[in-house]
């Protein structure tokens, strides 16, 4: 480490920069202690600067929203000047901002609705819920009662009273339509008066029932996405229910314009609290665009946003008017060409849509992925004596392996026009069949258009062949895992694990979900194994899939945490280390997102970006407590330079 810096000239300056960074191992400076410009001195921490090098740091100086100095006590000392403000971190943990390449930024603070806020409840809790809000939010018959944030995969427990989600929602408003928004963004509920106004595509009210959705019917292409027995519709057929505005949902209301505005400084506080200065929005619309312009300029936008550009409705109709797409990308993109802040250069493009079924329904909902095989029909019943969960006869197949919703060759001409005209293109891929159809599109565009370096992402990554994990790797590709679902959780993963690995009568749950054999253990949300064939890890919270906080602490946990007894020896083989975790929420987030020579690392000349832990999280492993990690609070967040979150007692 430097200790005292001389005044140098420009010329000698830059010679002793190159000299000192070759003899002391990554200190960096950028000498500007004659300047009487204010700056701020950060001293006494254990800085992790992700850079290059993993460099660590005890101090670093900032002047005009940048890193001018990274390096030691003594050297930052002497950049001092009568505008100098000094920050003691007390041997705090520092890192760069954190990135969060997959998230939907407005769902993230609950709006004023009707609410469940993801929790996991049964079905007479529910029908309560419901009769509750009816009064403050549809309070006359006929009105339409819109329910935000209910779990598909969690809870919803029959209950003596009510058998299935569908009575309780009869029972709950038989005079109201009810919709249940998912916290997933592809699958709602319905009672039956909802599911009454289905409408075709001349607005002819026709009703979702057995002679619509039967073969020949009305609504024929929509029986994979329809469970009749539960009211639960996924996908593009919810668009078939004319749901009103309601205030909140519609995009083009006034009124939802009105609402989503009230809550902005609450996402911006919830970000910075959590330390996040750089997002990928992953669904960006024309309304959530202008969310974000308010933002900007009410002067709460304190992070970078890579806002995509969405055409989901379009997606799962599987059409592809694919010279209007690329006008509409193109124009979004221009708008936003001079924007600090703000960028739209990337595409999102879903590619099927979830994995997860309900095997108690009668006949069993399947999933809709894309998959390699076909699905498996499980039988799985509740024994009512003991309240476990019984295979009562070996499964068959299914006759369907889900779907993907572009055929190959029109994803191989989409994928090769965005990537020819320069945009990153971000997939939704669950199902092992849609990544494989993915990868095979982003080849062609390589092949075609030659490796301009754009950096594509892959998000979700459910399930993907062994094979398929080597050609992320050879590709390149950015993969963006949400690592909190990565854990195994027996009530979720029974609604996966037997649609996909065959059962058997009698056999023990525990057996059936998490056989080493089996072809999950190897193709379930394949992370170290993608990573060793040469992918990128970065990270994504899907926020407010499964919870509105993006926590990305508790994602962090939950991705490197593989000590014997913890109880996840089924997915240990997957786990990473805490460097790599750091660098997928810090550098390659940046990268991912064409902004690594912005961000993503604390060095000289890049925005300074960086947060103040309270806790060491390399002393955490050494300890063998990584799990701790999920605890950690962040400080002090610091975008371009100023502080936009801190906690009294970090306070200057």
């Amino acid at each position: 480490m430097d200790s005292k810096q001389r005044r140098l000239g420009p010329q000698p300056r830059l010679m002793g920069a190159l000299l000192l960074g070759t003899l002391l191992g990554g200190c960096q400076q950028e000498n500007n202690s004659t300047s009487q410009a204010p700056n701020t001195l950060y001293l006494n921490g254990k800085i992790h600067t992700q850079d290059g090098q993993s460099s660590q740091a005890e101090a670093i100086v900032v002047q005009g929203g940048k890193f001018v100095y990274v390096g030691s006590h003594d050297g930052a000392e002497a950049y001092q000047n009568k505008g100098t403000q000094v920050v003691d971190l007390r041997g705090r943990m520092v890192l760069p901002g954190l990135h969060d390449n997959h998230i939907h930024l407005l769902g993230t603070v609950a709006l004023d609705m009707c609410d469940l806020d993801g929790q996991s409840i049964d079905l007479d809790e529910l029908a309560a819920r419901v009769r509750e809000c009816l009064p403050r939010y549809a309070p006359k018959p006929g009105e339409w009662l819109v329910v935000n944030q209910w779990s598909p995969y969690d809870g919803n427990t029959p209950t003596a009273t009510h058998a299935t989600l569908l009575a309780a929602l009869d029972a709950a408003a038989p005079d109201n339509p009810i919709m249940l928004a998912g916290v997933d963004g592809h699958a709602s509920a319905y009672n039956s008066r909802a599911l009454a106004l289905a409408a075709d595509q001349d607005g002819n009210t026709v009703g979702f029932n057995g002679a619509s959705l039967a073969p020949g019917g009305v609504f024929e292409a929509f029986i994979p996405y329809v469970d009749l027995a539960s009211g639960v519709i996924r996908d593009g057929a919810r668009n078939a229910i004319p749901v009103p505005d309601t205030d909140v949902l519609s995009a083009s209301d006034d009124q939802a314009a009105t609402q989503y505005d009230k809550i902005l400084p609450a996402i911006s506080e919830l970000m910075a609290s959590r330390g996040i200065t750089g997002i990928q929005d992953a669904c960006a619309t024309d309304f959530i665009r202008q969310r974000l312009r308010n933002m900007q300029g009410q002067d709460l936008l304190h992070m970078r946003v890579t806002a995509a550009t969405c055409f989901h409705a379009e997606d799962y109709a599987g059409t592809l008017d694919l010279g209007a797409r690329l006008a509409k990308a193109r124009e979004v993109r221009e708008s936003f060409a001079d924007n600090p802040l703000i960028k739209a250069d990337a595409v999102k493009i879903f590619l099927d849509g979830v994995i997860e079924g309900d095997p108690f329904t009668d006949p069993v909902f399947l999933p809709n992925a894309g998959m390699l095989e076909n699905y498996h029909r499980p039988h799985l019943a509740m024994d009512t004596s003991s309240g476990a969960v019984i295979i009562t006869a070996d499964s068959e197949d299914a006759g369907s392996n889900g779907i993907v919703n572009y055929s190959d060759g029109d994803l191989k001409r989409y994928v090769g026009a965005l990537d020819k005209e320069g945009f990153s293109i971000h997939m939704h891929s669950i199902g092992d069949r849609s990544t494989r159809m993915g990868l095979d599109a982003l080849s062609a565009a390589r092949a075609s258009n030659g490796d301009h370096g754009i950096p594509h992402t892959l998000a979700h990554l459910q399930v993907v062949h062994p094979d398929d994990q080597k050609r992320l790797g050879e590709l390149g590709l950015y993969l963006t895992f949400t690592y909190a679902w990565t854990t195994p959780q027996l009530a979720y993963d029974m609604l996966v694990t037997p649609f996909i690995q065959p059962t058997r009568a009698g056999q023990p749950l525990s057996e059936a979900l998490y056989d080493s054999l089996g072809y999950l253990h190897e193709a379930l949300y394949p992370v170290e194994s993608s990573r060793k064939a040469g992918a990128v890890l970065v990270a994504g919270s899907d926020a407010p899939v499964d919870s509105r906080d993006p926590r990305p602490f508790e994602n962090m946990a939950a991705g490197i945490i593989k000590a014997a007894g913890s109880g996840d020896e089924y997915r240990a083989s997957q786990r990473i280390s805490l460097t790599e975790m750091l660098a997928a929420y810090t550098i390659n987030g940046a990268r991912a997102v064409r902004q690594g020579e912005i961000t993503g690392s604390i060095e000289v000349g890049k925005s300074a970006d960086f947060i103040v832990l309270d806790r060491d999280l390399f002393a955490l492993v050494e300890a063998g407590t990584p799990e701790q990690i999920a605890d950690t609070r962040v400080e002090r967040t610091v975008f371009q330079g100023e502080t936009v979150y801190t906690t009294p007692d970090m306070t200057p």
